[in-house]
């Protein structure tokens, strides 16, 4: 990914949710990674084969997509080392600051007739949402069944639907 398209995708994620998020470009003799900061987390990102602050830097493709606590730092002499890694860009953006659920607890929901809801036996069945946690995880009690004894299972959204 480009330089200026994961600057663009981080603060489009944010002002989705209405925050405005300062990121913190790399600079001469200091720092060579882009950097923002949401509550008690950093993230940064690094861009390949380039320093990121002299010409062309808009074309650089950028690696290295980090996530650590704001006063927590990497000891090179105890081989400690802060944070950890994430595969893109989208991946590190939700880290810091989750997606709303697309179901909010008390709405019904019916199971969508696709493969996977009808092999796990949710296809046109209607529950209650019980917990939503993030846009892909939905706790469910599913009308008509009893509540089992390790809890109610998640399923992801995209297999479900508002009940009418």
């Amino acid at each position: 990914m480009k330089a200026i398209n994961a600057i663009k995708k981080v603060k489009s994620h944010f002002k989705k949710q209405g925050i405005n998020i300062e990121i913190y470009p790399p600079r001469a003799g200091g720092s060579y990674k882009w950097t923002f900061q949401h509550g008690d987390y950093v993230g940064s990102f690094s861009p390949n084969g380039h320093n990121g602050y002299s010409e062309g830097w808009e074309d650089v493709q950028v690696s290295g997509f980090h996530i650590r606590r704001y006063n927590d730092h990497s000891d090179l002499q105890s081989d400690y080392f802060a944070g950890s890694f994430r595969s893109n860009i989208s991946q590190l953006c939700e880290s810091l600051l989750p997606s709303p659920a697309k179901y909010n607890v008390g709405q019904l929901v019916r199971g969508k007739q696709t493969k996977r809801a009808e092999r796990f036996g949710f296809a046109g069945k209607v529950g209650l949402v019980m917990g939503a946690t993030s846009n892909s995880n939905i706790t469910i009690n599913w009308l008509g069944d009893e509540k089992p004894n390790y809890g109610y299972q998640s399923f992801s959204s995209r297999d479900l639907e508002l009940a009418k």
